[in-house]
């Protein structure tokens, strides 16, 4: 039977998690459950409480959140987060051709020299793309230790545990071959542009947004903001964009999409509202973009930027270890090597016991017929299991002759069968007859005359041993 790893590799992933995407003016909370049929969103919730609030009081909105949790029932503490893009710093870079365990040394270089901040004090994340003509380059984020502390502490105090942390960008990302698209996030008080291009996000900005309730956006600084971001892309990524997508707050989109279509058409880009792929639960709201990176991580998938250091799972590593034919067979022989004994006195214990049961069943009968046993034992010397004695008597009875002319006086039995007989006889002829008789028995053996005296009455004295014809 061969193992299936990727099986019981699947069998293993998580199939729950709690999807956190926190906004300006919110914390969306979308529970999702995988299962045969796919993954699907079972409850959605939300906090009024916004990103900034969030850095300012962790403490009090992991409260919230536990307290929202609890309120509705919800049990699962495995979380995705995704924070605004806009609290990233980001840049581009060339991808070099190194090994994976140099890549991250490679990056942590390029944050050094293009981010205004330490690179201890950043958590770094990349997005790889590919350009049309096959060469690979990756857009660096990098998110302050200290907002990523603050999400960590909200975690803590509401009793969960982030698996995924990122910038909720999973949408955007396009397969790779298809043409780069701009995508606007509009998110309350700020416009997330995103550049998807080549399998990844080419670029990343964060844009001032439109202000509700009769607020008016410079249109012109703004395109020239859209201007900036396109002249930074590779060419061939740059001639690629043809098309704006509007997406986030419904309200907010399309707004942003009715002031800014004039100028992106201008700029041989068509502008269109994005087509939400899912509808919310919470009225009057846009779905959370954390439910589309909880999707990839419970289908096992890798997030954009993802910011949470790679945690090993103990079941994960065990199959890496066990993928070969080799390792299998000596793990397989070490534990059966290990178990067997373990099984053979598992069964011998139940066998033991199955056995213990059964003689309680019947102790009380034992001791009864151990009891009747020891009085037999005593009382056995008293008895004789056949009557040897009597065969004896009888087979010399039988010896005499019926006239009465020879009599006995005694008969003695001594151990081993021995046999004495002494008597009398009216005469010798009587007397000779009795003793070839005797001697005719097949059971008297070694018969001898002893003594023979006297002439009316004769008396007289054989000894002989009786052997049982019957005897073993």
């Amino acid at each position: 039977m061969k193992l299936d790893l990727a099986r019981l590799q699947k069998r293993f992933q998580n199939r729950g998690a709690v999807a956190l995407t926190l906004e300006s003016a919110r914390v969306a909370i979308d529970v999702l459950r995988r299962d045969e049929a796919g993954t699907r969103v079972v409850q959605s919730l939300a906090i009024p409480i916004g990103a900034d609030a969030l850095l300012a009081d962790p403490e009090k909105a992991g409260a919230e959140l536990a307290a929202q949790l609890d309120a509705s029932g919800v049990r699962e503490r495995r979380c995705v987060v995704c924070v605004p893009p806009g609290w990233a710093l980001t840049t581009s870079t060339e991808l070099p051709e190194v090994a994976a365990e140099d890549l991250r040394s490679y990056l942590e270089l390029r944050a050094e020299r293009e981010f205004p901040i330490p690179v201890t004090d950043l958590r770094l994340a990349h997005c790889a793309y590919a350009l049309p003509d096959g060469k690979e380059r990756a857009t660096l984020a990098a998110l302050p230790a200290k907002r990523m502390e603050a999400i960590e502490r909200m975690l803590q105090s509401a009793g969960c545990r982030a698996v995924s942390v990122s910038l909720g960008l999973d949408e955007c990302v396009t397969a790779a071959g298809q043409p780069a698209a701009m995508h606007f996030l509009a998110n309350g008080n700020h416009v997330d542009l995103v550049i998807a291009s080549g399998g990844g996000i080419a670029a990343l900005r964060s844009l001032p947004t439109v202000a509700e309730h009769g607020a008016t956006l410079d249109t012109a600084i703004f395109s020239r903001e859209v201007r900036i971001t396109l002249g930074r892309l590779p060419e061939a990524v740059r001639q690629q964009v043809r098309e704006a997508q509007f997406g986030g707050a419904r309200r907010s989109a399309e707004t942003l999409c009715n002031s800014i279509s004039g100028h992106l058409s201008r700029m041989g880009i068509e502008s269109r509202l994005a087509t939400p792929t899912r509808e919310s639960a919470t009225p009057n709201a846009h779905p959370g973009a954390a439910i589309a990176a909880a999707e990839q991580h419970l289908i096992g998938r890798p997030v954009a930027f993802e910011f949470l250091a790679p945690q090993a799972n103990r079941w994960q590593v065990m199959f890496q270890r066990f993928d070969s034919r080799r390792r299998r067979l000596v793990v397989g022989a070490a534990i059966g090597f290990v178990i067997l004994p373990l099984f053979i006195f598992m069964i011998r214990s139940q066998i033991e016991s199955s056995l213990e049961s059964e003689w309680k069943g019947m102790q009380q009968n034992v001791a009864e017929l151990d009891r009747l046993q020891q009085n037999i034992r005593q009382f056995r010397p008293w008895f004789e299991p056949a009557p040897h004695s009597l065969q004896i008597i009888e087979g010399i009875a039988s010896a005499f002759p019926e006239s009465g002319d020879v009599w006995a006086k005694s008969i003695q039995l001594g151990e081993g069968g021995k046999v004495t007989c002494t008597g009398f006889a009216r005469n010798q002829g009587a007397l000779m007859s009795l003793f070839d008789r005797l001697r005719a028995r097949p059971d008297v053996v070694g018969l001898q005359v002893q003594q023979v005296r006297g002439e009316n009455p004769i008396q007289f004295s054989v000894v002989y041993k009786w052997e049982a014809q019957n005897a073993k």
